[in-house]
């Protein structure tokens, strides 16, 4: 069973709690098999498969999953073969114990919920590139202010009722719509295509999809299309043409258009400026030396 931790939560006043590094972090086996300390809380969504060991408990990861690592506690991964994260490190100025706090487990598995999670992260891990050094900024506050939202989003879904469970062969399809969406990205792909792949038909297939993720197919490729194209941008010299190649948006027009769409910018000017923020910050992600 899943410990949890007690954060304090501010109404009232802005910008709390403070936000350090952030972005994607590559977890490149065996480097990353080694014990860490944080210095700050870590807010992690995992993209692999392996085990992580939080103050003394261990986690099982699948894509998808969070978790959430104490200050001032040990963590450890265990991981087959090389992947990414999405983090976010922060902490809360001295004195905020005093405040009214939630509740939240170090490890979740939301299940379709994580799409949403997703876009959140990302919320927060464009605002607080923009801010740079300047927390107290407008970009600074929304950072704290998206980052509060994905916390306290995370504790109502704790809450939530489970869903009503459905059966066997919906599930099942879904899981295998899933990895062919994963295994589609890097390439133009129809919703047709993707519902044949799974014996089922397109409207049907986009039925299920809305009921159980609150948005459309199209809407999730694009979203997942997208990050993959920010985590390009930011960790290559690519050109932006050939991102939109490797996202399955070859048009270079289209893939601006609907980058544009998703992160309110092109994919260039993305790409400046946070390039000029991360060389200004710590690296995104980084850790504190590990532990012998």
């Amino acid at each position: 069973m899943s410990k949890s931790h007690s954060l304090p939560w501010p109404l009232r006043c802005l910008p709390i709690p403070a936000i350090g590094s952030v972005g994607v972090f590559p977890m490149i086996v065996p480097g990353c098999n080694r014990t860490y300390a944080h210095e700050t809380m870590a807010l992690h969504l995992h993209d692999y498969v392996g085990e992580m060991w939080i103050d003394g408990i261990r986690y099982r990861l699948q894509p998808g999953d969070i978790t959430l690592s104490p200050n001032g506690k040990l963590s450890r991964y265990e991981l087959q073969s090389s992947g990414s994260h999405l983090c976010i490190h922060f902490f809360f100025p001295k004195g905020q114990a005093r405040l009214p706090s939630v509740r939240l487990p170090l490890h979740f598995r939301l299940g379709p919920q994580v799409i949403a999670a997703r876009e959140r992260f990302w919320r927060t891990i464009d605002h607080t590139r923009q801010a740079g050094s300047k927390a107290d900024s407008p970009a600074g506050w929304a950072a704290s202010a998206s980052l509060q939202e994905l916390l306290l989003w995370l504790h109502l879904q704790r809450h939530r009722g489970l869903a009503p469970r459905r059966s066997s062969l919906v599930e099942e399809a879904l899981a295998k719509l899933e990895k062919a969406i994963e295994a589609s990205l890097a390439k133009p792909m129809l919703i047709a295509e993707l519902a044949a792949g799974v014996g089922l038909s397109s409207d049907y297939i986009a039925r299920l999809f809305a009921q159980r993720y609150g948005m459309t197919l199209q809407h999730y490729l694009l979203l997942r299309r997208v990050e993959l194209a920010r985590h390009l941008l930011l960790s290559s010299d690519l050109l932006v043409s050939e991102i939109g190649r490797r996202v399955g948006m070859p048009d270079s027009q289209y893939f601006n258009k609907q980058f544009r769409r998703v992160a309110g910018q092109s994919p260039l000017a993305y790409r400046r400026q946070h390039s000029r923020k991360a060389a200004r910050r710590p690296s995104a992600g980084r850790k504190s030396p590990s532990l012998k």
